[in-house]
């Protein structure tokens, strides 16, 4: 598939639109508060709505196992929402101030009453999580946030590590990115009464076509327009988190320029970031970083080989060709 012709997602997921309304209608019941204050947060929150890929995924997912059913939407408005409590989270690490063209919580409220709400938002989660008849679901949905939070912690942990392996970037994007994809689509197919072996198959792909989710995210911090991409972009350096575009530079720059690239990082000056952008260029490091993202979709594809050929199958390689030619 051309990835330049990606259709727009709404397009792919137009097939499913009915099953995407039944989960929007969960996510609206699991986010309504008597408590007024809370409500107008919930409210504003769910101004970030994107595609709802992951909660589509799960859709998906439940089609091409035997099929969908109320579990899948509670399942993929959890899944959704654990990523809305993140994005939360998040903005408040990155001191953010937009998010999909609309303020932050931490910027509209400050960070106390961001953090409650994330907070809040996760316990929706564990409630709904618990009240499933599938105990496995339940039980996986609590271990993912888990699973989010360690790569939250670890990245915290890597800023200002000019030194990073490579190896420690992939393992913080599988957490904190590619295990809700995983997540999303690992519960689909279990609710639909899929095999072991189609689970694992379908936890892979999502694993790594989360990860390119995660790169491309990462080039577009650097290289975006906020008015296009539609949130505060710079904020890797600006906390001097090393993502692959910049570990790809700095495995590549001559010894000169890996110390200048060194002190950029470290300068936290906005003005650095032009200059950065050239280096970036000059080795090639934003092209290296798609290739990797490109390599890691069309491995996903290979983990779709336990399926039959269908319309559902043919839709989750379409939506990985959005993941790449995605803009914001």
């Amino acid at each position: 598939m051309n990835v330049s012709t990606a259709p727009p997602l709404a397009r792919l997921l137009e097939p499913i639109r009915d099953e995407l309304a039944r989960v929007e209608a969960e996510i609206m019941r699991m986010t309504s508060s008597r408590a007024a204050p809370l409500q107008a947060l919930l409210d504003h929150v769910g101004k970030f709505a994107g595609k709802r890929l992951r909660p589509a995924l799960t859709i998906v997912a439940g089609r091409m196992c035997g099929g969908v059913g109320p579990d899948h939407h509670t399942v993929g408005a959890i899944v959704e929402l654990i990523h809305t409590a993140t994005l939360v989270h998040d903005d408040i690490l990155d001191e953010s101030a937009m998010r999909r063209r609309v303020e932050t919580v931490s910027h509209r409220v400050g960070n106390e009453t961001a953090v409650l709400l994330g907070d809040y938002i996760f316990a929706t989660c564990f409630k709904e999580a618990a009240a499933l008849e599938d105990r496995f679901a339940s039980r996986y949905l609590a271990e993912i946030v888990g699973v989010v939070c360690r790569g939250e912690i670890l990245q915290v942990h890597h800023r200002h590590d000019v030194e990073m392996a490579e190896e420690t970037y992939f393992r913080i994007i599988e957490d904190k990115t590619a295990a809700l994809y995983a997540a999303a689509l690992r519960c689909g197919a279990q609710l639909g009464g899929a095999s072991a072996e189609q689970c694992d198959a379908l936890a892979s792909f999502g694993t790594k076509v989360g990860s390119a989710f995660q790169i491309v995210d990462d080039i577009l911090d650097l290289t975006g327009e906020e008015d296009s991409v539609g949130k505060s972009l710079g904020t890797d350096l600006e906390k001097e988190k090393l993502t692959l575009p910049l570990l790809r530079l700095r495995e590549r720059a001559t010894p000169g320029d890996r110390e200048r690239f060194a002190e950029l990082v470290r300068s936290h000056d906005p003005e650095n970031r032009r200059e950065i952008l050239g280096l970036l260029r000059e080795y090639d490091a934003i092209e290296s970083a798609r290739t990797t993202a490109r390599a890691l979709v069309e491995a996903a594809h290979h983990e779709l080989r336990a399926f039959p050929e269908s319309a559902e199958r043919n839709l989750l390689v379409q939506a990985s060709g959005y993941v790449l030619a995605r803009d914001r």
